[in-house]
């Protein structure tokens, strides 16, 4: 049992190795209750850097989720696009706004440290969405203050990583096409 600020007692989930909160509702969420997945927060030289990412993503509200709704939207473009050349059903969303309606937010947040000479803290959510039953939404935040990626759900933390090019780092959404 370990102790994290604003998270309380941490357990150990001996499967994935990960340190498990108790849910907490996030604001940015619309106060969904959520438990934190951290990933190599025991071992870390800089655990201050966890506490203060999951600190700032609890004080952010739904207006970060909302300023990367048209990122969002191009990846249900996609897969709508891919949907209707494999002649499969795709709900028609015509506006960014409505896709909230066709979302269901994951009640787990990973929070893991990146690999690469940046080694920001990430925050990692898992949607469910109707227009890729199989691969979901994942929405990537760094450092819990913005959204940094929209992509499928994949594991990776940003395109850089994806791709291998450095210039695809800043990049919310890219499109795999």
């Amino acid at each position: 049992m370990m102790e994290f600020p604003l998270l309380g007692t941490l357990s150990h989930d001996a499967d994935y190795d990960w340190l498990v909160s108790a849910p907490v509702a996030v604001p940015a969420l619309d106060g969904l209750e959520c438990e934190f997945l951290l990933e190599g927060y025991a071992d870390d030289a800089h655990p201050e850097e966890f506490h203060e990412a999951v600190r700032r993503f609890l004080k952010a509200g739904p207006d970060m989720l909302r300023a990367a709704q048209q990122h969002i939207y191009y990846y249900y473009l996609d897969c709508a696009r891919l949907a209707k050349s494999e002649k499969r059903d795709c709900p028609d969303i015509q506006h960014a706004a409505q896709l909230w309606d066709h979302l269901e937010f994951g009640a787990e947040i990973l929070v893991r440290r990146r690999t690469n000479a940046e080694q920001g803290v990430y925050l990692v959510l898992e949607c469910d969405c109707d227009w890729n039953e199989e691969d979901g939404l994942q929405i990537v935040f760094r450092e819990g203050t913005h959204v940094s990626r929209v992509s499928a759900f994949d594991d990776f933390l940003s395109n850089q990583e994806v791709y291998g090019l450095a210039e695809l780092d800043g990049i919310v959404y890219q499109s795999p096409g």
